[in-house]
């Protein structure tokens, strides 16, 4: 496999000086941000950025006693940061438009990172921010939109790899969510190829390529240097992203997945709502239901307009033995039903193991008009409606089937908390072995 490293050039002084007085003069940022953006802007041109912490920045932009100052307690510094991420992000796709030069918060870091915008027009820019918004939703709708966004990118720049790399990323994950596999992971292979043999290739590339590997492939080895050359061009901003923390799940290595989220968590507070359901999720496919229920219910509380943390808390019910309120809070998550595959197959389960049967039976039997209309349905969906009606041979048949279509949530088959019903299915083991999954040890 071979390894890229894209070409970069260092933004002159100035540059950078004149591209933070661009976002003071045109962005809406709210005084405490715009303070703080300065400040680590200033360090990082002084050959500072390596000493830029939390306590620093308390001191030095907030004011704080660090006599006196707590980070658990106080997170001013955490919250500022991921507000001032996103506002970024926004700005770039609305007012810095035509910026020239990007000033940016990677994921995991305090340090700003500069780099020149590829020459595209402020249309074609725009999309190529929004895209990335949209994706952030994890929904079929939220990933057809980044979809035509970048589209419409590609239209102006078919060579920029960026764009190549997070349409390849969108459609894999989509393939997790609901679209048919097979069609959207071999365009995402063809896509990350491309990305990856396009000038200055993107750490993202590698991203995509990995997926590819995992989810169509199931090539663990490729995966893991995939993976690897994403880490090392990114500068570990890769370590958080949901392709690699899934993979590490498949890999029986759930735990360092837990502990590269919790580090973005402990740094970025609970405002970005991505990582906040992937950790509360991988908490609880490593099986610390304790720390997932802190985290889940953190989260609820934080975001309560973002549907993942309600399927997490759902599950966690679930796994804990209420059904009853797993359905309760099920039918509370907010985004459309038709929006969210995969959960299609999630009240027929607790239901049906709630004792409500015909509740399952319905379910079961709308997932299958929907098939017969043409609409792809995850088999993974109806192995869960099996399991709520007791017919564990059925789930393990629908789970293999899946595993066929190229279901990427195959790769977890072996970590979902509601599988653990299938323990004792031999079909179920053979499937898991097949897939070369490996368990996370026991907790010590």
């Amino acid at each position: 496999m071979r390894e890229l490293t894209p070409a970069t050039v260092a933004p002159e002084e100035h540059e950078v000086t004149h591209a933070l007085d661009e976002i003071r003069r045109q962005s809406r940022l709210p005084p405490s941000e715009m303070r703080l953006l300065a400040y680590v802007v200033e360090q990082a041109l002084a050959g500072r950025g390596s000493e830029l912490n939390q306590k620093t920045i308390a001191a030095d932009v907030f004011a704080r006693d660090l006599v006196h100052f707590d980070p658990k307690a106080d997170s001013i510094v955490r919250t500022t940061t991921a507000n001032l991420r996103t506002n970024l992000m926004a700005y770039y796709s609305r007012e810095g438009q035509a910026d020239h030069l990007l000033i940016e918060l990677p994921k995991g870091s305090y340090v700003p990172r500069f780099t020149y915008r590829d020459q595209l027009s402020p249309a074609a820019n725009s999309h190529l921010w929004s895209a990335r918004v949209a994706a952030e939703s994890r929904t079929t709708s939220g990933f057809r939109t980044a979809i035509a966004h970048l589209d419409r990118v590609l239209a102006e720049a078919p060579r920029l790899s960026l764009a190549l790399a997070l349409k390849a990323e969108a459609l894999a994950s989509s393939a997790a969510h609901g679209s048919p596999p097979l069609p959207a992971l071999t365009e995402c292979r063809a896509l990350a190829e491309q990305a990856l043999s396009a000038p200055s290739p993107a750490w993202q590339g590698w991203i995509a390529m990995g997926a590819a590997h995992v989810a169509l492939d199931r090539n663990w080895q490729a995966a893991e240097v995939d993976f690897a050359n994403a880490l090392r061009l990114s500068d570990q901003e890769a370590a958080t992203h949901a392709w690699h923390t899934a993979f590490l799940v498949a890999r029986g290595r759930a735990r360092i997945a837990v502990g590269h989220l919790r580090r973005a968590v402990n740094q970025y507070g609970y405002f970005n709502p991505t990582h906040l359901a992937d950790l509360g999720m991988i908490e609880m496919l490593a099986r610390d239901y304790d720390s997932a229920e802190i985290t889940i219910n953190g989260a609820l509380e934080a975001a309560p307009g973002y549907y993942l943390h309600h399927i997490n808390k759902a599950t966690l019910l679930e796994a804990r033995g209420d059904n009853a309120g797993a359905i309760r809070v099920l039918d509370q998550a907010p985004a459309r039903l038709m929006d969210r595959p995969v959960s299609w197959g999630l009240r027929a389960l607790f239901a049906g193991r709630a004792g409500q049967k015909r509740v399952a039976q319905r379910r079961q039997l709308w997932l299958t008009a929907i098939r017969r209309a043409g609409q792809h349905v995850p088999s993974s969906q109806f192995a869960a409606c099996a399991l709520g009606l007791g017919d564990l041979p059925a789930a393990a048949r629908h789970l293999r089937a899946g595993a066929e279509e190229r279901d990427p949530l195959a790769i977890w088959f072996h970590a979902y908390p509601f599988f653990r019903h299938l323990d004792e299915e031999p079909e179920y083991q053979e499937l898991i072995e097949s897939l070369g999954l490996i368990r996370s040890s026991p907790r010590p």
